[in-house]
């Protein structure tokens, strides 16, 4: 292989403290640290990580914050700080008291903001909560281009696939997956949404209170690279090569005999 593109990502599988917002931003912070001491070019944490994401719908308003509030400011400082790139989860207030969302924030190494993905397809009780949002974004990114989904987004095969065609080298679900009934679909999803795309899946997870664990990375083969504890909090930090992908999709030929007549391409436009 020509030049080696090499990614370190930090999956900062930790269980938030329900409505502990300083003990979880401390805990992302030091996890942040000793992510970027290993080289880390990203950290990612799971879905809410900020809040917990079992708070009453009340509490979690009084929780949320805006894109530029406190919580963000840290992660800046932080990302700033230490020249990493962080995704995290968190309550996210809208334009208008009382319409929140279930976001994650995408700060770079600068301490810039670059993305603020709202989680598109809310689960179940979610929706009395959460608006959702209307975006698959892909960002730039000086070690290749990040598509961002939230938990049950990775559950349709169109979110990371409009992604996919948007130029995603690597696709991160941020997410709080339960054991029961639904532990298994955690491993299909990101392996399935890996191996459809030929691109790298990671899943950042958290642990506890009938939640699965399992943070991983997935090849564009489809295979589990590198994956996380089922119980136990764990930052879970994996090395790959971007140079990957296009070896195996030279090998695998889905995106060069994609008909795209077989899907909408006005999605791309939409979401």
């Amino acid at each position: 292989m020509s030049h080696e593109r090499l990614v370190k990502v930090a999956l900062g599988q930790f269980a938030s403290i329900q409505g502990d917002t300083k003990a979880n931003l401390d805990r992302m912070l030091q996890m942040t640290d000793q992510a970027a001491e290993a080289g880390a070019n990203l950290i990612v944490f799971p879905e809410l990580a900020y809040s917990g994401y079992f708070c009453p719908a009340y509490q979690m308003q009084q929780l949320a914050e805006t894109q530029d509030g406190p919580f963000v400011q840290q992660l800046r400082k932080k990302a700033r700080e230490k020249r990493i790139h962080i995704i995290a989860g968190y309550p996210e207030m809208g334009p208008v008291l009382g319409k929140m969302y279930n976001s994650c924030i995408f700060v770079d190494d600068n301490g810039e903001v670059i993305e603020n993905m709202r989680k598109v397809y809310a689960w179940g009780e979610e929706k009395l909560k959460f608006a959702e949002g209307k975006r698959f974004p892909v960002v730039k990114t000086k070690f290749g281009n990040v598509g961002m989904l939230i938990c049950y987004d990775v559950e349709y095969p169109e979110p990371a696939r409009i992604e996919a065609l948007k130029g995603a080298d690597i696709i991160v679900d941020c997410s709080v997956w339960s054991i029961n009934p639904a532990e298994h679909r955690w491993h299909v999803d990101l392996q399935a949404n890996a191996l459809f795309n030929l691109l790298f899946m990671v899943g950042c997870n958290t642990v506890g209170d009938n939640i699965c664990g399992s943070s991983m990375v997935v090849g564009p083969d489809g295979e589990i690279r590198a994956m996380a504890s089922r119980t136990e909090e764990e930052l879970l930090i994996h090395e790959f090569n971007l140079d990957e992908i296009l070896e195996i999709r030279s090998r695998i030929p889905y995106m060069n005999d994609f008909k795209e007549n077989t899907f909408s391409m006005d999605a791309l436009n939409t979401y």
